[in-house]
């Protein structure tokens, strides 16, 4: 650890055990007068440093922290900004805390770290800033997040996600006299049980991530695929007409007519697909509930119009 200590400075961290302490912590700790210029800081925050190209100059003692952070929010860090706020808080006493999460990747690793900034009470006042790593845990929260709107198997967006998401596209924005459409195709696939019945379930999961990879090579990267239970799908189009609606339900359902290999068969597991175009301000619920209603017309017509898609408006 280093330390610096001015003339007649009553606090010290010439302690050995002090001294020790701070550089036992694992954490890239220092220490601020109540300027907020670094008096002390440990071995983990001189490597972090060193790490990640840093030097003593920019992040080591004698550098104005409160300077830095300034700095990096003139050039648009939000983080930065909120760091300045804070640390100017709990330097003047208004708190004796105050903690931050922010992201800091690298070319290789999208870390995060956890910001605790503690008011440091006796003769010398300050701060002690600790960077703590909190990327494991954060790698964690998004795993579950992440399975908690998507479907385990196919990895596409689950019924809740979509919901969310055709909510806010329904959503009117003000200032804008014309909305544009939103499209919704509800799909659900022909004769799927026989599959399981005769194959088994791991054939039958081999045809859905076969459909699913199937409907994302149909759809443009502002589109939703999502699966919402067992052979059903979903495709959210927004900012699309009839016409542009109808022309990816034509292409679904023929890229679903394409035959599966199982098992040494060639199947054909088709698809039934239901358009609706929706316009801002409908309600989500009601705009599936027509997609699927256009979807089970289709399904038993038996003979399919305008190549298996059947338009509710």
């Amino acid at each position: 650890m280093t330390t610096t200590r001015a003339p007649g400075e009553a606090w010290s961290y010439d302690d050995t055990l002090a001294v020790a302490v701070l550089d036992a912590l694992p954490d890239a700790t220092a220490v601020l007068d109540q300027k907020g210029t670094i008096i002390a800081l440990n071995h983990a925050w001189r490597m972090f440093a060193l790490d990640n190209g840093g030097t003593a100059t920019a992040t080591g003692i004698g550098v104005n922290y409160l300077d830095v952070c300034a700095r990096s929010a003139a050039a648009g860090s939000s983080d930065a900004a909120q760091v300045v706020t804070r640390l100017h808080d709990v330097l003047a006493g208004h708190s004796i805390e105050a903690d931050l999460e922010y992201p800091c990747p690298s070319p290789s690793i999208g870390r995060w770290f956890l910001l605790r900034l503690t008011r440091l009470t006796g003769p010398t006042p300050g701060v002690v800033a600790s960077h703590v790593n909190i990327t494991r845990r954060k790698m964690a929260e998004e795993e579950l997040a992440h399975a908690a709107f998507h479907d385990p198997l196919s990895g596409l967006v689950n019924r809740v996600l979509l919901n969310s998401r055709l909510e806010a596209a329904l959503k009117p924005r003000p200032g804008q006299h014309r909305f544009p459409d939103v499209g919704l195709l509800y799909i659900d696939l022909d004769g799927f049980k026989g599959v399981n019945d005769t194959y088994g379930h791991n054939a039958g999961d081999e045809v859905l991530l076969t459909v699913a990879g199937r409907l994302r090579g149909l759809v443009r990267p502002a589109d939703t695929i999502a699966r919402l239970g067992g052979d059903e799908f979903a495709i959210l189009v927004p900012r699309t007409d009839t016409a542009g609606l109808a022309a990816l339900g034509s292409r679904v359902h023929h890229s679903l007519a394409e035959p599966h290999r199982l098992h040494g068969d060639t199947l054909i597991v088709g698809g039934s697909v239901g358009a609706h175009l929706a316009r801002a301000g409908d309600h989500a619920a009601d705009a599936l509930h027509h997609a699927d209603q256009a979807m089970y017309t289709n399904k038993r017509a038996r003979q399919p119009t305008n190549d298996g898609v059947v338009t509710a408006r």
